[in-house]
């Protein structure tokens, strides 16, 4: 464990969230709002850890290891949440508990928000909430490699760790150039998100912090009633679609982008997300219609933009949907857990993890019925496949096992048992949603704020990164790894 190459990396990314918050505070002063201190304190934090961790590291030219790149990724995102706190605790906005919330939830892309009136913040803080969205929808490591030319091949291990999903893809064989491309992708959908929400009727703010939010599957609104706000079908229309892309494979757009659009449709994971998109979108439309005074028109309106929302773990809805028939919530519940496609900005289980653990169960199935027939499994990888489904059914048991135990401990602090189950799937799934007592956050007691913090960042490292992190041996510089 080398750390002064982790405090060298950190100082280059604490410099970067610096520049970043240069955004919003040129928009403070600009727009003469009381926030531009807090922007102030929010960089001058950034600034001295930077300094701080500069003057204890050193560049080397030893490539980085699995260890220091699990250090390196875990300890980005601890100190991007807590910097993206610091603007909401400065202006004492909200209490300390819930400025954590606020700035975990943003930077993880989870979108659940402990803000009781959104249009009462500064226009500046509402782009920083949106801001922290973009950042970590496409994971701050990636955009930090894409960007940062010191990191060379010592950005590797970081980009393959931040990479989501049960196995690892690099469309390029370079994996700065991925990141760049990735990068470039991730901005372009977001300008265009931006242009067609302005044709829309949208202002410019608006338009520009719903993009940010929506492209990154984030799904902080700038009303309290998020996208229903508008109560423009268009948009409606427009924004679905972009969470859904959001929810994608950004390296498979990068694929069709290179070798032609119709392998995006052609591959089994995005086809399958699709698939269980349109499905549910329907079960709920009938249901709403048959079970409510909705007509269909207005059923399939809510019913497919609130699916899209939650398969691709956005949050935003145009509608009230804890008022929705019990068969209804649990479709979304369905697809909280499934979550968009693996290399996307979505939490959630993964679309790709589920047809590899029902391809697994398909070939017990068929070995049982023919214990002569040597059965094969096929998957889209180059590793090892049972490497992948031993990992992959690892990571569901952990999933499972963490939002249960969430759960847990919601129910001593007072939630109802299902209220509890699904806010713990939604904090781990960073869907930003939830149901009963749950489903406005601001109200949840303190203890169950810091327990979805937790579960928030543990989702959005997938777990075993933050669990290898616990270990004591993980940090002693002797350790074999």
């Amino acid at each position: 464990m080398s750390y002064p190459l982790i405090y060298y990396m950190l100082s280059r990314l604490m410099l970067a969230m610096s520049i970043t918050i240069l955004i919003p505070l040129i928009a403070s002063i600009q727009w003469e709002e009381s926030s531009t201190l807090d922007f102030l304190a929010a960089i001058v934090c950034s600034l001295s850890l930077s300094v701080f961790f500069n003057n204890k590291g050193k560049i080397t030219n030893d490539d980085i290891s699995i260890r220091e790149g699990i250090a390196i990724t875990g300890l980005s995102w601890l100190f991007a949440s807590l910097i993206a706190s610091i603007p909401y605790l400065s202006g004492h906005y909200m209490p300390f508990i819930d400025c954590l919330f606020e700035g975990v939830s943003g930077i993880t892309g989870s979108g659940a928000s402990v803000v009781s009136d959104i249009p009462q913040l500064p226009d500046s803080l509402l782009l920083w909430r949106s801001l922290t969205h973009w950042l970590g929808g496409l994971g701050i490591i990636v955009i930090f490699i894409a960007l940062v030319p010191q990191t060379g091949i010592r950005g590797l291990k970081m980009f393959e760790i931040e990479t989501t999903g049960p196995t690892e893809s690099r469309p390029l064989p370079r994996f700065k150039a991925t990141a760049q491309a990735l990068l470039v992708i991730y901005i372009l959908f977001t300008f265009i998100l931006v242009g067609l929400l302005l044709i829309c009727g949208f202002n410019l703010s608006d338009a520009v912090n719903n993009s940010m939010s929506a492209i990154a599957t984030g799904g902080f609104a700038t009303y309290n009633s998020s996208i229903g706000h508008f109560n423009n079908v268009p948009a409606e229309i427009i924004i679905m679609i972009f969470m859904l892309i959001g929810g994608g494979n950004f390296s498979l757009y990068l694929v069709g982008w290179r070798r032609g659009y119709k392998k995006i449709f052609t591959e089994q994971e995005f086809l399958t997300y699709l698939i269980i998109f349109a499905i549910i979108s329907i079960a709920i439309t009938v249901n709403l219609a048959a079970s409510t005074d909705l007509d269909l028109f207005t059923s399939l309106r809510y019913a497919s933009f609130q699916t899209a929302a939650v398969i691709s773990t956005t949050g935003f809805s145009t509608t009230d949907f804890d008022s929705w028939p019990t068969f209804s919530k649990l479709c979304l519940l369905i697809v909280m857990l499934t979550g968009g496609c693996a290399g996307s900005t979505s939490g959630g289980i993964k679309i790709a993890r589920f047809i590899l653990l029902f391809k697994m169960v398909n070939q017990i199935i068929k070995e049982k019925l023919n214990p002569n027939h040597v059965v094969h499994l096929s998957y889209d990888t180059n590793e090892q496949l049972d490497v992948v489904i031993y990992r992959t059914s690892r990571f569901l048991f952990l999933y499972i096992f963490l939002a249960l135990l969430g759960a847990l401990i919601f129910t001593v602090d007072g939630l109802p048992i299902m209220d509890a189950i699904v806010l713990g799937i939604s904090a781990i799934g960073n869907a930003g949603i939830a149901f009963g007592a749950a489903n406005d956050f601001s109200q949840l007691h303190d203890l169950t704020k810091i327990i979805c913090c937790i579960l928030m960042v543990v989702g959005r490292l997938e777990i075993f990164l933050f669990l290898v992190m616990l270990k004591p041996s993980f940090w002693q510089k002797g350790a074999s790894w």
